[in-house]
């Protein structure tokens, strides 16, 4: 095995694109553990940086690992994987600029990533959106401890956004454990968390224009009714009290006071995509 000891002195990371890399390898086996890696499965992982996560992946049994890494800096520490290990493929590309259908060698069952913070929003939802319909059953993510919170929390919490939303219709979020600052280089300002997220329903209703549309205007501006924001959005006002009493929700509901449930019924019950 490659000793990079002097490399990892000379690279100098960049924070614009979220390097903060984990070094501390007990929690690196707990995330992978977590995992639960099945014998023969598919493994996507995003932003292995030098591939501490990577390293400890390979030790169960996948039968591939596809990493995903914007900076080609990081060679020196990912290239030494691929010639070690038959089972890894190295995709030297922008996660977010990808088209996972066309662009991924094979469609996998588990994604594993200690995901930049700036895009964890706008991947998650690109892993529901591509990957989910392929047949992806789960997703053991680093998030902001913030985010992590979000996408966990449950009707009448402020924090309750509608990617939180659409995970919970799709199958259940749980914590793993947190992640203090301490455990990546260079360390970060912000709090992190291990998620695990499980896919098990409605895999297609990240794709659903009608679903997205509803939730987006819903909670377009939080501290509104949801009859408000749907009337910034064009609904007329007897038009959204006729929704929201054919829901049994009152003219004062906000977005974060619905249960799931009443958001499927509205999204199969009316149009609201433009």
């Amino acid at each position: 095995m490659k000793d990079s000891r002097a490399s990892n002195y000379r690279f100098k990371h960049n924070t614009d694109i979220g390097q903060n890399f984990l070094v501390n390898q007990g929690i690196v086996e707990n995330i992978v553990k977590a995992a639960e890696i099945l014998d023969g499965e598919v493994v996507l992982e995003v932003g292995p940086g030098k591939g501490i996560l990577s390293r400890q992946i390979l030790k169960w049994p996948c039968s591939r690992l596809i990493s995903i890494e914007v900076d080609h800096r990081l060679s020196q520490f990912l290239d030494p994987l691929t010639q070690e290990d038959d089972r890894v493929t190295i995709i030297w590309e922008d996660a977010l600029r990808m088209n996972f259908l066309k662009d991924l060698p094979c469609p996998p069952s588990l994604v594993i990533a200690n995901l930049p913070y700036h895009i964890t929003t706008p991947i998650v939802w690109k892993f529901l959106e591509e990957l989910a319909p392929q047949g992806l059953t789960r997703m053991v993510l680093m998030v902001q401890r913030e985010a992590a919170v979000r996408m966990i929390q449950q009707e009448g919490s402020k924090d309750r956004c509608p990617l939180g939303i659409t995970l919970e219709a799709m199958g259940m979020v749980r914590k793993v454990l947190n992640v203090p600052p301490g455990a990546f280089r260079p360390i970060p300002k912000v709090q992190s968390s291990v998620i695990r997220i499980d896919i098990t329903a409605n895999r297609q209703l990240p794709r659903d224009p009608n679903w997205r549309r509803m939730l987006k205007i819903s909670f377009a501006q939080r501290r509104k009714t949801l009859i408000n924001n749907w009337g910034i959005a064009g609904i007329h006002r007897d038009e959204g009290l006729r929704r929201l009493i054919s829901v049994g929700l009152r003219e004062t509901t906000r977005a974060e006071e619905v249960p799931l449930n009443t958001w499927l019924k509205l999204s199969s019950s009316f149009q609201w995509s433009e």
